[in-house]
């Protein structure tokens, strides 16, 4: 009887653990993401990121592709400023990791 007790607690043992790595491999995917920039259910594409920066007072938009990111550099009161969006999501990667 106490083997199968015994099985019973590695099991659950092996179970909390898995999810305890899956849990927190979400959180660090998204502790990376910011904040949404451009609300999508799908993919966004490099004209929709450049009209919501135009809508919120950017000029001189430059968009690149890099990978599944974009690369984003604009002028705003008088400082340019760099952003890099998420093709899939729309959100903004915070670059303090790199």
């Amino acid at each position: 009887m106490s083997y199968r007790l015994l099985m019973w607690v590695g099991t659950a043992v092996l179970l909390v653990a898995t999810v305890a790595v899956v849990a927190n491999f979400v959180l660090m995917r998204a502790r990376r993401e910011g904040p949404t920039f451009i609300a999508s259910n799908g993919p966004v594409s490099e004209e929709q990121i450049r009209k919501k920066m135009t809508a919120d007072g950017w000029i001189n938009v430059l968009v690149k592709r890099a990978g599944r990111y974009f690369q984003v550099m604009g002028l705003k009161d008088q400082q340019t400023s760099h952003l890099t969006v998420h093709s899939q999501t729309g959100r903004v990667r915070d670059d303090d990791d790199d």
